[in-house]
């Protein structure tokens, strides 16, 4: 029997069926076993009937960590590795898997997979970091924004992903990276004059059309605002798009309703007041009662004749005041995160791009909604193993 290293339980809790879907996972590993990863491919993800899984692993190196982003890390990390995997799931399903040292491997059967481990990155500190998979190519800039996005043969944008906020003017920015079979992401870490930073974090699976960016702000100050832009290329004179706002609202944007504004409010009790404006018309107003009920209900979709993008805000944090989602008929999106006046230590805002061929004017809601409740990973103790 293989040597078991690492057990870990996924449950699937929020009745979505997941295919294909991209999970990662820290574990802590003995030290001779970390220290043969580099050296041997012994390492096998299996499920409970032994059958293999894809996955791929990452170390977690304090030196990089100390190198890129000028930080001491605790040196346990040493055998620290995140693991990626994907895992299909019928609704409300728990699965098991096994990390094994043996050379059981599964090939990832997907046609978004990366067309090899090696060869298909292109990495460049002067470039762009490009990604290529079968039918997905996003195009990263140095300082990690999205330039570029073809699936199938259909560009998606028509200019480079933004993020901007107020703060000081920049000292020097430093980048980290990974990339795998599975997934692939860039850092880039910004120092400003005034003593703060900011780090961007963005991620890409290799299973999913999606991009998740991260973006940090060490030390933000009262009534800030983060915006995230990202120009769609429009193919089509009308648009329609929906808000998950605590229900389902629905909009067209052409040249007589140029734009639709989402706009929230949190208030100091855990609810969301929200409305949808169309041409600085109020259309719809609402609200949603708790922090835990309006989680599901951050997203929307923005969709023309061949090709959707749907949008998922991961983050939102402590203190948000507001957040405002503006769609023009030209196709701009932005989101912007408005902070209080009473906001304290880091915060951390969150959105995840998918981006989408060939849907119906009406797009499946669970889209976004499975990136906002993804199945919950947890590492099970070995010691449990003789009671099975």
């Amino acid at each position: 029997m293989s040597e078991i290293l690492a057990r870990i339980r996924v449950r699937e809790t929020s009745g979505i069926r997941r295919f294909l879907y991209p999970l990662k996972v820290v574990l802590k590993l003995p030290l001779e076993a970390s220290s043969a990863f580099p050296k041997r491919n012994q390492l096998s993800l299996v499920d409970i009937h032994g059958k293999p899984v894809p996955f791929e692993k990452s170390p977690i190196d304090p030196k990089a960590v100390i190198k890129a982003f000028r930080s001491v890390p605790d040196l346990t990390a040493s055998y620290l590795w995140t693991l990626y995997f994907a895992v299909f799931l019928s609704p409300f399903e728990e699965a098991e898997f096994r990390l094994t040292l043996d050379e059981l491997r599964a090939d990832l059967d997907d046609p978004l997979q990366l067309d090899n481990a090696e060869g298909s990155v292109i990495l460049a500190p002067t470039d762009v970091v490009r990604s290529t998979q079968k039918r997905l190519v996003i195009a990263l800039t140095p300082r990690g924004q999205i330039s570029e996005i073809v699936y199938d043969g259909i560009s998606h944008l028509r200019g480079e992903t933004a993020i901007t906020s107020p703060s000081a003017e920049i000292v020097e920015n430093e980048q980290a990276w990974d990339f795998s079979l599975l997934m692939a992401w860039v850092q880039d870490k910004i120092l400003y004059t005034n003593s703060s930073s900011s780090t961007t974090h963005t991620e890409i699976s290799a299973c999913k059309s999606w991009a998740t960016i991260t973006y940090k702000l060490d030390q933000p100050q009262p009534n800030d605002e983060i915006v995230f832009t990202l120009p769609l290329a429009i193919t089509s004179s009308t648009l329609t798009c929906d808000f998950g706002v605590g229900g389902y609202v629905f909009g067209k944007l052409n040249v007589n309703a140029p734009e639709i504004v989402w706009h929230t409010e949190f208030g100091d009790a855990p609810y969301a007041k929200w409305t949808v404006a169309t041409a600085g018309r109020v259309d719809y107003i609402g609200e949603v009662e708790t922090a835990e009920a309006f989680l599901p209900q951050r997203w929307f979709h923005l969709i023309d004749s061949d090709k959707a993008l749907a949008v998922a805000i991961t983050k939102l944090p402590e203190g948000c005041q507001s957040m405002t989602v503006r769609l023009t008929h030209k196709g701009d999106v932005s989101i912007a995160f408005k902070l209080g006046d009473a906001v304290t230590g880091p915060a951390e805002f969150g959105v995840c791009y998918h981006f989408l061929n060939d849907v119906p004017a009406i797009a499946a809601a669970t889209n976004p909604q499975s990136i906002l409740l993804p199945p919950i990973v947890e590492v099970l103790p070995l010691d449990l193993l003789h009671l099975e």
